[in-house]
């Protein structure tokens, strides 16, 4: 199946697309915050997914002491989900960019 033929069956406009991806990575950030890998000691999944929505969103907040709960296991998943974030605001101003380029 190439491009053009996923894009006619899923008609999802690139902003959707956007959305439906930084959903995901959070929610698969949040899972991997959960594995007792990630953690020193037991974490909630409400705990984890804002940890993971926080760190894709580039804030900062956390509920937690990032340095007392992960392991570096999940210090990493942390630090993945931060520069996925970066990627995700350069995505968003080129979807800008592009829509403004576009004549009607």
């Amino acid at each position: 199946m190439d491009t053009e033929d996923f894009k006619k069956k899923t008609n999802l406009t690139p902003t959707q697309t956007l959305v439906i991806g930084i959903v995901l990575i959070i929610l698969i950030g949040a899972i991997l915050l959960k594995l007792p890998i990630s953690n020193n000691k037991p974490i909630s999944f409400i705990d984890s997914l804002f940890v993971s929505t926080t760190s894709v969103c580039v804030t900062g907040l956390t509920t937690v002491v990032i340095a007392e709960q992960f392991s570096l296991f999940g210090q990493i998943v942390i630090m993945c989900l931060i520069q996925i974030g970066g990627l995700r605001v350069n995505g968003f101003f080129s979807i800008i960019i592009n829509l403004n380029g576009k004549k009607n």
